[in-house]
């Protein structure tokens, strides 16, 4: 059994990445969803795919909403000014993690992830950062840089991926939903980069070449994805993509 057979692909939180893929990989590589800026001016008021919003503004929304008590409760709603995948890859323009900590003072990518993690109520209130968060925003809403959005492969990654693939000559890849219910094989050969982004939804999580010799994969509350490779290809994916090499005590909580 291994972790293709047993649709057990991503590591559990507290496992060091490095054992969870060392059947097939001796690298692995955690890797940053990128920011970005658009191009033209927007008018938007907030730069991230998903905002908070007040329990009365929920109910407004959404009627079936009314009749519950809702207490204690965060609610997040989808940003309807968030750039559609087409505009961004026509206009927009990568913006680094490293450019964002060089910018403000937050101190690392730590304290980086830690932020973007509060600001979609993805920890308890006793872990959240709020004070790492108002760092972030008051430097992104003032530069208009949008913030990557979690648990998905974004338009400038899979741009990486396919370029990837076709530097190291996989033209035939394999994608998989979260809950491996649909799997698609595609001939890279017959797509363009375009047409090969178009193809991989939100909640495809495992991207990897037929031979399983380079796997992209990502988790549903994440800021960032795990790349998989051997030692022999781990010089180009540091080249091509932001974010650090996995050690043997490496694990997901890697903040």
């Amino acid at each position: 059994m291994s972790i293709f057979t047993e649709n057990k692909i991503y590591p559990d939180e507290e496992i060091s990445l490095k054992e969870h893929f060392f059947e097939f990989y001796d690298s692995v590589y955690v890797a940053f969803l990128p920011f970005f800026l658009i191009k033209n001016e927007t008018k938007s008021k907030s730069f991230k795919a998903f905002q908070q919003i007040t329990v009365e503004q929920a109910k407004t929304e959404i009627k079936e909403l009314e009749p519950l008590k809702l207490e204690n409760v965060k609610i997040f709603a989808s940003n309807k000014d968030y750039p559609k995948e087409k505009e961004i890859y026509e206009k927009g323009v990568l913006i680094k993690w490293k450019e964002i900590i060089s910018n403000t003072e937050l101190s690392d990518n730590i304290e980086l992830n830690r932020a973007l993690k509060t600001s979609i109520g993805a920890y308890q209130k006793k872990l959240e950062r709020q004070d790492l968060l108002k760092i972030l925003n008051d430097y992104t809403d003032l530069e208009k840089i949008w913030h990557p959005s979690e648990g998905g492969f974004d338009l400038f990654t899979k741009k990486e991926i396919y370029q990837t693939f076709k530097n190291f000559n996989k033209d035939s890849i394999i994608i998989v939903d979260e809950f491996f219910e649909n799997t698609v094989e595609l001939d890279l050969a017959k797509l363009s980069e375009y047409e090969f982004i178009d193809k991989i939804d939100y909640k495809d999580y495992y991207i990897y070449s037929s031979d399983r010799e380079i796997l992209f994969t990502i988790e549903w509350d994440s800021f960032f994805y795990l790349i998989a490779v051997n030692e022999n290809k781990i010089e180009y994916i540091e080249n091509h993509f932001e974010g650090f090499i996995a050690d043997e005590k490496t694990t997901h909580l890697w903040d």
